[in-house]
C-alpha cells in the first residue's frame, strides 16, 4: 500500500472514529482517535510533554482536552495544572493563606479554582477577569466571597462572559460595584495611575497584545516604587515577580479601572 493510500485510510478511519464519538458518546471511542490522531500528526512540544506523562501514568491522552494542551504550549508555569486534570479532585476554598499586606496574587490556574468551568473553557485558561477582581475585592475587604471561584460564578450569572471574546469589561466596571466595591475609571495618564495605587488602591487593566498576551488579558497594579509598577498577572508568577515601567505598559492598555471601599 502506498504511502498516499495509507494517509486516506488512516484519515478515513479518524473520520469514522470521530462520528461515533460524536453520536455514540463513548469516551473509550474518542480516547483512540485521539491517539490515532496524535501517532499520525506532529505533535507539539506540550502533545509530547502531555503524552509522555499520560502513557507513563496510563492516562488516556483523550483525557486532556486540546485547549488546556494549548495552555502548556503558550504558558510552561501551568505545567502541574495541565498534566493533573484527569486526576483533578475539589479542593474547598481556603483564602487564610493568603497575606493582606498587599495585594495577594491569585493564579487562575491555582487547582483550588483554575478547573472550575468559566465560560468557553475553565478559570486556569479564561477567567483572568474574576480573578483579578477577586483580588482586589479580597485586598480590600478580607471577606472569602472574593475568590476567583465565586467571581467567576457572579460573572456568568450576570452575562459578564463574551463568547469569544472573555470577560467583558462591564465585569469590573458594573459588576465591581454590584459586589460593592466602589469603581473609577482612570485615563491612561500615568500621574493618575501612580496616585491611585500610591493610596492603596488595586488598579486592574485591561491589556491588548503584547507582554501579557497574544489578544486580550487583565492584570493589577499593585504598588509604585518611583521608577515602576509592581504588577499581579493572574496568568505568570514570573511576570508578577518583575517591575513595569509605565512605558513598557502603555501601549498595551486598553481601559483602567481604580478600585477602593
Amino acid at each position: 500500500m502506498t504511502k498516499v493510500k495509507k494517509g486516506l485510510w488512516v484519515l478515513a478511519i479518524m473520520g469514522m472514529l470521530a462520528i461515533l464519538a460524536g453520536t455514540v458518546g463513548r469516551q473509550p471511542i474518542y480516547n483512540l482517535y485521539r491517539e490515532i490522531e496524535y501517532q499520525q500528526g506532529t505533535p507539539t512540544a506540550a502533545e509530547r510533554e502531555v503524552h509522555a506523562y499520560a502513557e507513563k501514568h496510563k492516562i488516556p491522552y483523550g483525557s486532556y482536552p486540546k485547549d488546556l494542551i494549548a495552555l502548556l504550549e503558550i504558558n510552561p508555569e501551568t505545567r502541574d495544572f495541565v498534566l493533573n486534570y484527569p486526576t483533578r479532585q475539589e479542593i474547598p476554598v481556603d483564602l487564610s493563606g493568603y497575606s493582606r499586606e498587599s495585594v495577594p496574587l491569585f493564579l487562575q490556574w491555582d487547582p483550588m479554582w483554575g478547573y472550575e468551568p468559566y465560560g468557553s473553557g475553565c478559570i486556569g485558561q479564561t477567567g483572568c477577569g474574576p480573578t483579578c477582581l477577586a483580588m482586589a475585592g479580597y485586598y480590600l475587604t478580607g471577606e472569602e466571597r472574593f475568590n476567583p471561584k465565586d467571581v467567576a460564578v457572579f460573572s456568568a450569572q450576570n452575562g459578564y462572559y463574551a463568547a469569544g471574546y472573555g470577560s467583558s469589561w462591564t465585569l469590573i466596571s458594573e459588576g465591581g460595584g454590584k459586589l460593592g466595591l466602589k469603581v473609577q475609571e482612570l485615563p491612561l495618564v500615568k500621574g493618575k495611575m501612580t496616585k491611585a495605587v500610591e493610596a492603596g488602591h488595586p488598579v486592574i487593566l485591561a491589556l491588548g497584545q503584547g507582554d501579557f498576551t497574544s489578544s486580550g488579558h487583565y492584570i493589577v497594579l499593585t504598588g509604585w516604587d518611583g521608577e515602576a509598577f509592581r504588577v499581579n498577572d493572574p496568568n505568570s508568577r514570573v511576570r508578577s515577580e518583575r517591575l513595569w515601567t509605565y512605558e513598557e505598559l502603555e501601549s498595551q492598555i486598553r481601559n483602567i479601572w481604580e478600585l477602593s471601599v
